[in-house]
């Protein structure tokens, strides 16, 4: 016999979009592909065969839902279950911020 059970509301956020994307994930030590999951706002869950420590910056590209080119976008890694990987994206901001501390560091070099 089964019994019936309501499934709880998804208390998440923002709404994700479903997503099974290539992506490249730029760390310190290099690219990696990975598997992008799904998608919002806000961040985005994907798979990598990879240790990615929980609060590191990293770069994601990939091609979003409706867009013609790949984009990158900087993030911070929230999450991780096994090879599953929760990434919060960094507003623009901040962004904008890192991209100036970066190039101002490439130019030292």
């Amino acid at each position: 016999m089964f019994f019936k059970r309501p499934f709880a509301h998804d208390r998440r956020r923002r709404k994700r979009q479903l997503l099974s994307t290539s992506v490249h994930v730029f760390t310190e030590s290099g690219r990696i592909d990975a598997l992008g999951i799904n998608i919002s706002d806000v961040g985005m869950c994907l798979f990598t065969v990879a240790h990615l420590p929980v609060d590191s910056q990293i770069q994601v590209e990939l091609l979003p839902p409706g867009y013609t080119e790949r984009v990158r976008i900087l993030g911070t890694v929230r999450h991780r279950a096994l090879y599953l990987y929760g990434v919060e994206f960094v507003d623009a901001e901040e962004q904008s911020e890192f991209q100036r501390e970066i190039e101002v560091l490439d130019g030292l070099s």
